[in-house]
């Protein structure tokens, strides 16, 4: 478990806009570790202290920053006019959905909007996406190595769509180094030394 909640720390920290699809394949992969619900409040807890950390963070990034240069695409547009309309619905529905929550940060903290509701809102959407993630890995049960090739082939397709709308962007190589640590650290024991099901069903 400890193991887990690193990785979600990592996860869920500073990369994590450059890390979009990596903490997925880890809840499939713990969800046949420890019972699902246990896998989500963990997992939740823990994103919601890096999440705290995160917010501060921003905040000192983002001072004197040109907020529109920050959330300029299609999507951190979408989450603008969400957030001016509903903050807390907004954060809540990027914490569990596809749109970048990361978008979310960055407006919570450039409007100064309660640190307390913004981390109650985040944990009120991963929890029930962690558990359902952890759920489906729990009746899938896929062995660690699919899982690692679910990490790989996602952050590669991340980076592959960095590069080519950026090819100088330095942050990709630090992008990578992440990623493999990512994967080391979910493939290892205790993760595969103690899934012998999951390696059995993926060998079938």
């Amino acid at each position: 478990m400890l193991t887990f909640l690193l990785l979600t720390l990592w996860c869920h920290g500073p990369l994590s806009p450059i890390l979009p699809a990596a903490y997925e394949p880890i809840l499939l992969l713990y969800g046949q570790l420890y019972p699902p619900l246990v896998v989500a409040v963990a997992g939740a807890a823990a994103s919601a202290t890096a999440e705290c950390l995160n917010y501060y963070l921003y905040r000192a990034m983002l001072a004197g920053a040109h907020i529109d240069r920050v959330v300029s695409s299609r999507t951190g547009r979408a989450v603008t006019r969400m957030f001016a309309r509903r903050p807390f619905l907004t954060v809540w529905i990027c914490a569990w959905s596809p749109l970048p929550d990361w978008a979310a940060r960055v407006l919570a903290v450039r409007v100064g909007y309660s640190i307390r509701r913004y981390l109650t809102a985040v944990l009120a959407g991963r929890i029930p996406q962690f558990w359902f993630l952890a759920a489906i890995g729990m009746h899938w049960a896929p062995s660690g190595w699919t899982v690692a090739t679910i990490v790989v082939v996602s952050a590669a397709a991340t980076l592959a769509g960095m590069f080519f709308r950026n090819p100088r962007r330095q942050h990709l190589r630090v992008a990578g180094r992440a990623t493999l640590l990512i994967v080391g650290a979910a493939v290892t024991p205790p993760a595969l030394g103690v899934l012998p099901h999951a390696t059995e069903t993926g060998q079938r």
